[in-house]
């Protein structure tokens, strides 16, 4: 907690909190010199997917080490030395978040590759959602448009704090699960204990939950924000029941902080910008096997084969994916069945495959039959 502190300069109610709810000796790495700890690193399992298919991936954060010590090595031993562990344990990948560029390069040559992304909207302190929301229905049959119109109009924002009553603090959680449990892409999915951390986090962290409720009370939608320099609000990520409710909520926080821009965090899929998307997370791949049936289970009109090699000593391993079922054997070198003339691909690029950013390889899709994962993730502790 002491080095955490001193690299990362978080307060101690955020640290404890983190601490409290997530530190397992298990899944920590750290080398000392003598009583003092000079680099280290937590790791955080998480679900990934959704009610139909779900893989586990293990997210490392913390990772630290002593200004003295640095390049001597160590924080590339705890890595090797984690997913080593991440791997016997069941874990499918690890994953993590650099903040700058060369940390990207850093754990590229670590194994890490762009796994998970994410789009900006950005809106001036000046944009009208409720009229932008107008322009929406004008398009809508005249009944329909006027229908949505008076939903819109009967819901009501609101801001979560102390007085909110539990029973809408529950119902804030329930939509979060339903929206998550529909997800059938590698997109984090937050267990109950996770979410109520994150809602005590983003207090900690002066940040603000809004949501918007119906004339009966029932809760529609709700955003996780942040304020940055009081001139512009990060929504970090929102959960919605319906588009109207979206642009409700939209409306409510920009009317409450009316002199800030806004800039909303959302998956690529769901941006029409999605060439524009930017890498969150990277991943490190551990178990090939399990990350294509996650795939084929969540997609199973799928049809591939592919040959992969670096997995086992003399040998390539061969991969048939058909009706959301994946079939998995070793072909030693010295064998008949083995051909030299096929196509074989390392894990390295298997790995930038399948975790490539959803609009790009089309050709691959095309060609092979292999997606992406449409990798994201959101509200991360960090």
């Amino acid at each position: 907690m002491a080095l955490w502190k001193e690299t990362f300069h978080d307060s101690e109610e955020y640290i404890e909190m983190l601490f409290a709810r997530y530190f397992n000796p298990e899944l920590v790495e750290y080398e000392a010199n003598g009583l003092e700890i000079v680099a280290a690193m937590l790791g955080i399992p998480y679900e990934f997917g959704g009610e139909q298919s779900r893989i586990k991936g293990l997210y490392l954060c913390g990772l630290a080490t002593k200004q003295k010590m640095r390049g001597q090595g160590i924080m590339t031993r705890l890595l090797e030395r984690m997913n080593e562990k991440a791997k016997k344990k069941g874990y499918c990948f690890t994953f993590l978040i650099p903040e700058t560029e060369l940390l990207v390069r850093y754990y590229s040559h670590r194994g890490y590759v762009s796994a998970f992304y994410r789009s900006e909207k950005n809106y001036t302190s000046v944009h009208d959602f409720a009229a932008e929301y107008e322009v929406l229905l004008e398009a809508q049959k005249g009944n329909v448009a006027d229908l949505k119109r008076r939903y819109f109009a009967s819901l009501s924002g609101y801001r979560l704090d102390d007085s909110t009553a539990p029973a809408v603090a529950d119902a804030i959680i329930a939509l979060m699960v339903a929206d998550e449990m529909q997800q059938c892409d590698l997109e984090v999915l937050h267990n109950l204990d996770d979410i109520h951390t994150i809602i005590k986090e983003n207090r900690i962290s002066s940040g603000h939950i809004y949501y918007t409720a119906n004339s009966q009370g029932t809760v529609t939608a709700v955003a996780f924000t942040t304020l940055v320099e009081r001139s512009r609000v990060h929504v970090e990520r929102i959960y919605s029941a319906d588009l109207c409710s979206t642009y409700r909520l939209l409306d409510y926080i920009k009317r409450t902080e009316a002199d800030a821009g806004i800039r909303v965090y959302c998956k690529p899929k769901d941006s029409e910008y999605k060439v524009l998307s930017k890498v969150h997370g990277m991943a490190r791949l551990l178990n090939l096997d399990e990350i294509l049936k996650f795939q084929a289970e969540g997609h199973g009109d799928l049809k591939y084969s592919i040959l992969v090699n670096g997995l086992k000593e003399g040998e390539i391993e061969r991969f048939d994916i058909r009706g959301g079922n994946v079939k998995h054997r070793s072909i030693p070198f010295d064998s008949e069945e083995y051909d030299p003339s096929k196509t074989v691909i390392s894990l390295r690029d298997v790995s930038c495959v399948l975790f490539r950013r959803p609009d790009k390889g089309s050709l691959i899709t095309e060609a092979f039959g292999m997606p992406s994962l449409n990798g994201y993730i959101s509200l991360m502790l960090d």
